[in-house]
């Protein structure tokens, strides 16, 4: 069974840092879980769809949405206070750290980098939020950025090359690029945090074999207990390791259900600029 942290490993270093924890994983799980390579352009799809995986990050929306389910193992809990203990994620909404705009409302009717519909940060939970802030006879509030940005990384691109004027990414990718890359970040401001939601989870394939599964769940879960474990998870900002189950993430289909009975887009390339009044009235909290 292969290990993988691709969600996470925004930064040569973060990868490192991954690497050493999946290492320190495997080596008291007494399960070989060998580093697979699976970097960007290769889609981050066809890693969730290998028959081997046995430690390897997933999206929490298209787990949940998965024909056929993956085995949960444990899901990180972030450090910071903003989190609260809890295994939960924002999507920060960027732009640039120089935009004059100080307010969401203020960039409606801009372009809007996002990630690709199977992505709950990055398209998912960024389409739910606005369509509560849009007026009711609005389809989108967003036109699309200049090109495709499939990945965390594309996105926070295109806003610092003035593709697009907002970007959506994952509020844990922004901490690791904090504490990694502090010099991209400062390039970055955050106008806007989505509701929280459960956060991306290890998972392995749904063949895997349940009872080395149930080592590598068992060791997660106690990184946190022992000296080597709570230095490899504050390296990469995280409090520990929690058990999840299946019923936490039905939320995120759900989101996505009601955005498209509602017939809204995240971005639509013949949306119009919303008034100003439009704006101010549904101005986020």
């Amino acid at each position: 069974m292969i290990a993988n942290a691709r969600m996470y490993a925004v930064t040569p270093q973060a990868e490192a840092a991954w690497r050493a924890l999946l290492a320190r994983v495997s080596e008291r799980a007494g399960v070989a879980l060998p580093y697979a390579e699976h970097a960007a352009p290769a889609p981050v799809s066809a890693l969730w769809a290998r028959p081997d995986c046995g430690c390897v990050f997933m999206c929490g929306y298209p787990y949940a949405s998965a024909p056929v389910t993956p085995q949960l193992l444990a899901a990180p809990v972030p450090a910071q206070a903003r989190y609260d203990g809890r295994p939960v994620y924002f999507t920060e909404f960027i732009v640039r750290a120089d935009a004059p705009v100080q307010s969401l409302a203020q960039t409606f009717g801009g372009r809007l980098a996002c990630m690709l519909p199977e992505s709950n940060s990055g398209y998912n939970a960024p389409r739910h939020y606005l369509m509560r802030l849009a007026p009711a006879d609005a389809q989108a509030l967003y036109r699309p950025a200049a090109m495709a940005t499939p990945t965390p990384r594309e996105v926070i691109d295109a806003v610092l090359a003035g593709d697009a004027e907002v970007g959506v990414v994952d509020s844990y990718v922004m901490d690791l690029l904090r504490r990694y890359d502090p010099v991209l970040a400062a390039q970055l401001k955050t106008l806007a945090l989505t509701p929280p939601a459960p956060i991306p989870v290890l998972v392995a394939s749904a063949d895997a074999d349940p009872r080395q599964c149930m080592r590598v769940r068992a060791t997660l879960l106690g990184m946190h207990e022992d000296a080597t474990g709570t230095a490899l998870l504050a390296s990469l900002g995280l409090a520990r390791f929690v058990a999840v189950q299946p019923a936490d993430y039905a939320c995120l289909p759900a989101m996505a259900d009601e955005a498209d009975r509602a017939g809204f887009a995240l971005t639509d390339a013949a949306a119009g600029e919303p008034s100003p009044d439009h704006c101010q009235l549904r101005e986020p909290s």
